[in-house]
């Protein structure tokens, strides 16, 4: 339940790195992933939309 991809060669480049040579993969977990468990978040990119009705769908004393 993380996320994960490839890094772009432009992203190698700047840090000095072949990017003809080398290539990267970047993965990680946020805690947007544990609040889509706890909550039943269906698509983490609600937590980054903007969409204040997003928020307002949590019951407070549920915490």
């Amino acid at each position: 339940m993380s996320g994960g991809g490839m890094v772009h060669p432009s992203v190698l480049e700047s840090a000095g790195v072949d990017p003809k040579k080398y290539q990267g993969f970047a993965f990680g977990g946020g805690i947007e992933r544990l609040l889509m468990v706890k909550y039943g978040a269906p698509d983490v990119r609600l937590f980054h939309s903007g969409d204040i009705r997003f928020n307002y769908a949590f019951d407070e004393n549920r915490v």
